[in-house]
Parts: C-alpha cells; structure tokens; sequence
C-alpha cells in the first residue's frame, strides 16, 4: 500500500484531509490553489486565470483572464457577492454584480444571467468545496 492508496479512501476521509489542510495554509496561499484548481479545470481549454483578488470585507472579487484569441487580459469585477447558508442545507453562492471589460462579453454575460441560462445562484454541494468558499469568500 502506497500513501496515495491511503488518501484515496471512498469514505469521503480524504476530502476532510485536504479540508483540514486547506484551512491551514495562509489566505494568499487559499487564493492561488483555488486560482491553479481553476486553471486546471474550467479554463484550461480557454485559457488562464492570471489573477485573483477577493476582498472578503467589501465582498467584491477581481480576475484577471489571459483568453486565447484575445490580444489583452479580461477584467471580471463581482461586486456585492454573498453566500447564503441556510439551516439545514447546503450554501448558496450568489455572485451579484457582474461587470466584464469586454463590452460584448459583458453584454453577453448578462443576458445569460437574466435569461437564466446561467444560473443567479449556484448551490455548493461538495463538502470540500464548501470548506474552499467558506475560507476565501
């Protein structure tokens, strides 16, 4: 048996490893392994998360995109965010204000929102995740 073997357990005691963790390592550090999980993930096929700033205070987050095909970076402002947990259920994320330096893009992202093709909301249903969101935001 390996250690990897040991953290691949299918009771979920992995997760509450990396949970734990998680917790440990300073907000800078939270940010740039949620900011590399993304890259890894959503946007690898678009491109990189090149920054990321989250002002838990004023509950506004900052990215910056390097998108392929795009000669500039991407500015992405979420203003007024909140995560909602309500008793007994899962959190909620709601992003709140959206604004886009692409002027298209941002056109575009708000009718995807008000049309609800992208959701107003998005429930956090993973328990590690909702440790990452609860940490950084």
């Amino acid at each position: 048996m390996q250690f990897s073997d040991f953290l691949n357990v299918r009771d979920g005691w992995a997760d509450t490893v990396k949970t734990v963790l998680f917790r440990m390592l300073p907000r800078g550090s939270q940010i740039e392994k949620v900011r590399a999980g993304i890259n890894q993930g959503l946007l690898k096929k678009y491109g990189k998360l090149t920054g990321l700033k989250i002002d838990k205070e004023k509950k506004v987050i900052h990215a910056e995109l390097a998108l392929k095909g795009e000669n500039e970076g991407v500015r992405i402002t979420l203003a007024n965010y909140r995560l909602i947990q309500a008793e007994g259920k899962n959190p909620r994320f709601e992003a709140g204000t959206i604004e886009v330096s692409r002027e298209w893009l941002d056109a575009l992202l708000k009718t995807l929102v008000k049309t609800g093709v992208i959701p107003g909301h998005i429930e956090v249903k993973n328990p590690l995740h909702q440790a990452v969101v609860k940490a950084i935001l």
